[in-house]
């Protein structure tokens, strides 16, 4: 750290894992309907320690949050993310920086991309 002054030590984390961070939502569709424009926002963080938060609000709504588990394969490039009881279990791949997100739901579908900031 000496060598690196400037340097906080959970800098160190970011460097080995690169894709720690805050993701910001830039497309959100469910079906071929842009809903992004209904939200202020909408940020994905993923934290060193596994787990996840996802912050969002809808324009004239209130902050609201998710929190979950995920673990990120290097190999795939894939990040799985996890609901807080671990039964609803997804993998999307994150390359250079984006996080592609498509789910299903019956006949309808949420495409998502985030992007890290």
């Amino acid at each position: 750290m000496a060598c690196f002054p400037s340097l906080k030590k959970d800098t160190l984390k970011d460097i080995t894992k690169p894709y720690l961070g805050v993701y910001e939502c830039t497309e959100a569709r469910w079906n071929e309907e842009d809903c992004l424009n209904r939200f202020s926002y909408i940020h994905l963080e993923l934290k060193g320690d596994g787990t996840f938060i996802l912050y969002y609000c809808e324009k004239d709504g209130e902050k609201r949050k998710e929190t979950g588990r995920y673990h990120y394969d290097k190999e795939k490039s894939a990040l799985t993310l996890m609901g807080r009881t671990g039964m609803i279990k997804r993998e999307f791949p994150l390359k250079e920086g984006v996080l592609t997100v498509n789910i299903a739901f019956g006949g309808d579908n949420l495409n998502m991309q985030f992007e890290q900031k």
